[in-house]
């Protein structure tokens, strides 16, 4: 396509997202004459405002926001920044209010709507590997960075300390006695201590060849020990405080290529964001990968071979563990710089004296996982379902409402609309609202309403519905919310089918707010086909089922707004902090008490206050 040609399709796409509509704000709002009436009270009002979310002005919307031209959106990058002023300019264009925290001295600026926060690379600039022999001789040093890669190890998780200490071999670094092996109970049978020390441990586990493991797994392919690493840091830190993990990674049959290859890809991964977290440091011991040849010289000492440990190891499937004597290794880490993000915040003030203080949080993340160079093909993960099509609802249903109030039925309560950066780097926009800065006191938000994924097809749904929406919600705390719903469902002639989206592993923005014992109640249509896969294009939707989707959120929120009654919640005052814990997780991380804000250990969340 020629410049001109591209320069003249953006400007048809800003058209039809509305860019170049009348400003609302400058059209006059009727005064209502009397309170709004809920759906309760009169269903046939808010259906006449639902219709004015149309299949056609989602799409509007969507093509744009998921179009190549914001480059997937993610958190610190270009296509982000524009995300987040593309937001921001259409909520001015509605006439909803800036209730950002950002100081600007232009009160026009899009950066009235922002909530600015930090957020900091896991990917350190640079950060090298020291192994020294008794007396203090070096043996191998080894550096890693976005420019420069070796054969011998490379970075990839941890805090930025500077970190020194002895080793420790522990086999596989397995607990599993379902399994019947266990390399770290073999630690403590022998007397042998991981404090303060560096533990070396094989890859994956014990396996004749790349899919057949030799444990007693059920099916004999690689049990969760092999893919998913954070088991195994995990068991480590029940055991101990390790100064870190040196993991050879060339050990396992599952390993193809050489080292020297995968640590040149690591090099090129370390070019992009990456994983991000609201903490410029973090507790998370430093996990290096080493190949071969480095632990080889580790292991001198010894007398040992990674080869020839492996093949104890997988022979007699026994633990074989260790001290490594008369050898130190040192890491020194240089962190990246800290990136600017924003949430979007936009307002609409209550029409009811006695209720306006009361706030209905709309909210939706508008980050995704941008663009991935090493791809083939298609590059770009445009988030058209995740989760582009919650946050272009929030557009539409801002624009509903200030329909509706033009014609004198403003809500009641206050409405706030927020647009989320960061959940794909780990909840991180709403757990900095939440848990940091709140800009309406959580104790004046009546409710939470959020949207993820509310625009795509879970083809693994229990019926195989494509009419349906999951519903996440909390017992007691989500209870008058879910009720609503259902009456509101009903009272609207709505053809969804209503489907029970908890326990389904969905994890979005509400979990602050839900630990912060706010009301709330989650719309999500799941794990789409192109779920996080370049594939999530504005063209898969059926945006006759989003219309549908988005108009009942619309209705329900329109009863929460306007009922006279508040939605009862638990009184927080009445509650005591103790300490933090890392929010629901696969990992069993989830049960240890921390003594200070910052991300779990274990698993790399944000750690949330924890109430009693």
């Amino acid at each position: 396509m020629s410049k001109l040609k591209r320069i003249i399709a953006g400007l048809l796409l800003l058209a039809n997202a509305g860019i170049f509509s009348l400003p609302l704000q400058a059209q006059s709002l009727k005064t209502a004459k009397k309170a709004t009436p809920s759906v309760f009270e009169n269903p046939n009002l808010v259906k006449k405002y639902q219709q004015a979310i149309s299949p056609e002005t989602l799409a509007s919307r969507l093509y744009f926001l998921a179009s190549d031209y914001f480059e997937g959106r993610e958190t610190g990058a270009r296509g982000g920044r524009m995300a987040a002023q593309y937001l921001a300019s259409q909520y001015r264009l509605l006439g909803l209010a800036p209730k950002g925290s950002t100081k600007t001295t232009e009160k026009l600026s899009p950066a009235a709507y922002f909530q600015n926060f930090t957020v900091y690379r896991d990917m350190p600039k640079e950060t090298r590997l020291d192994v020294s022999a008794a007396g203090g001789s070096n043996v191998a040093s080894s550096i890693f960075s976005a420019e420069k890669s070796d054969d011998l190890s490379y970075f990839q998780s941890g805090g930025a300390k500077t970190v020194s200490g002895g080793v420790v071999f522990a086999g596989y670094g397995i607990a599993d006695d379902k399994l019947g092996f266990n390399d770290l109970a073999a630690l403590a049978a022998n007397g042998i201590s991981i404090n303060d020390k560096w533990v070396l441990i094989l890859a994956d586990e014990p396996m004749s060849d790349a899919a057949t493991s030799l444990l007693p797994t059920a099916d004999k392919k690689p049990s969760t020990w092999s893919t998913q690493f954070v088991l195994k840091r995990g068991a480590m830190l029940k055991a101990g405080r390790p100064k870190g993990i040196l993991v050879v990674r060339d050990s396992s049959p599952r390993f193809t290529g050489t080292f020297a290859d995968s640590a040149a890809a690591a090099s090129a991964n370390a070019r992009q964001i990456g994983q991000l977290s609201l903490y410029e440091s973090s507790d998370v011991p430093q996990t290096f990968a080493i190949s071969t040849k480095l632990a080889n010289q580790i292991l001198a000492p010894t007398g040992n071979t990674v080869e020839a440990l492996r093949r104890q190891i997988n022979q007699t499937l026994k633990p074989v563990v260790f001290d490594v004597k008369d050898v130190n290794i040192s890491s020194t880490v240089e962190r990246s710089k800290g990136l600017e993000t924003e949430n979007v915040l936009a307002f609409i003030e209550g029409s009811d004296p006695k209720l306006k203080d009361e706030v209905v949080l709309i909210s939706a993340h508008y980050d995704h996982h941008g663009v991935n160079p090493l791809l083939k093909g298609d590059q770009i993960y445009n988030g058209a379902a995740d989760d582009g099509s919650g946050t272009v609802a929030t557009l539409e249903m801002a624009s509903a409402f200030m329909r509706a109030a033009r014609d004198g039925f403003a809500p009641r309560r206050s409405l706030l609309f927020v647009n989320f950066a960061g959940e794909e780097k780990g909840i991180l926009g709403s757990s900095f609202y939440t848990y940091n800065a709140p800009v309406v006191p959580l104790e004046k938000t009546v409710a939470n309403i959020n949207m993820d994924g509310v625009g795509g097809i879970d083809l693994a749904h229990p019926t195989k519905s494509k009419n349906y929406i999951y519903i996440a919600s909390a017992e007691k705390l989500s209870d008058e919310l879910l009720e609503i719903n259902r009456q509101v469902h009903r009272l609207t002639g709505s053809s969804l089918e209503i489907s029970d989206g908890n326990g389904k592993g969905f994890s979005s923005d509400n979990q602050g707010f839900e630990n912060l014992l706010v009301p709330f109640i989650y719309y999500s249509t799941g794990r789409t086909e192109h779920y996080h896969q370049p594939g999530d294009e504005p063209e898969t939707i059926d945006y006759e089922h989003f219309a549908r989707v988005t108009q009942l959120i619309f209705a329900a929120t329109w009863q929460v707004a306007n009922q006279t009654e508040k939605i009862s919640s638990i009184d927080r005052s009445k509650l005591k902090q103790v300490g933090y814990v890392c929010p629901p997780c696969p990992f069993n991380c989830d049960t240890k008490t921390h003594d200070h804000a910052g991300v779990c250990p274990v698993c790399g969340m944000t750690l949330m206050p924890n109430y009693k």
